[in-house]
């Protein structure tokens, strides 16, 4: 069946070359979910710009197969800070490998608009985490962190938990293994991710969580990062 799309709000996810002058734009979109385009002669088009990652765009596409043509594009560059960039790829990853392909999620796709449009801050630790958090509970990955994943109580600030993947924190005795104190359970509720040990506990609770629901898949952007940390 014939698909025909048009003034659709998009950002590009990722681009490859495609044969001499073509690329493929692999896009979230507000109505569509991700969906990959083939953009006939893009690489020779006067305005570039459009094709970059970080462009907030209006995009329409018509095809029959998965591979639907772009048929139109307009673009806005956004004033994204050149020291997000590496954070920002690691994002567009995250969406591509973890968001069900031509599924829309409106809530997914303003919540990376949102973090476009304040890239000219420095994105650190309490921007990725908050993102990573958002997207997780919205695909459904994530339990509720609130109570006690065992007796259903709330987190006690002067108790003791470790966290057990897909069920969320169960109370533990204070020197077991990864045990973290029910306050930076909570202060993490309250994104409170100034404190180091919040920034610790939920680096490791959403790396899991995120390792666990890419079922194998890697993340190019991890290994940048690891081999820049190396570097210092």
């Amino acid at each position: 069946m014939q698909t025909r799309v048009a003034d659709q709000p998009a950002y590009i996810l990722r681009r490859r070359e495609w044969r001499d002058t073509s690329l493929i734009l692999d896009l979230l979109t507000r109505e569509h979910g991700c969906v990959s385009l083939l953009a006939k002669g893009a690489r020779r088009a006067r305005r570039q710009a459009r094709y970059e990652p970080f462009v907030a765009l209006s995009v329409g596409w018509s095809g029959r197969t998965d591979l639907k043509t772009l048929t139109g594009i307009e673009g806005e560059t956004l004033a994204v800070d050149a020291s997000n960039f590496l954070p920002l790829l690691y994002i567009n990853e995250l969406i591509s490998a973890l968001l069900p392909w031509h599924e829309a999620n409106a809530a997914i796709f303003d919540a990376y608009g949102t973090l476009l449009e304040r890239a000219q801050a420095p994105i650190g630790a309490r921007e990725l985490r908050s993102f990573e958090l958002g997207l997780v509970r919205e695909l459904g990955y994530f339990p509720d962190i609130s109570r006690d994943a065992g007796s259903g109580a709330r987190i006690d600030s002067a108790a003791s938990y470790r966290y057990e993947l897909g069920a969320g924190f169960v109370a533990c005795e204070a020197a077991a293994a990864d045990a973290v104190s029910g306050q930076t359970v909570l202060d993490w509720l309250d994104e409170r991710y100034d404190q180091t040990s919040v920034r610790r506990l939920a680096k490791a609770v959403l790396r899991a969580t995120i390792d666990c629901n890419l079922h194998g898949k890697t993340l190019k952007s991890r290994e940048v990062y690891a081999q820049i940390a190396r570097r210092k």
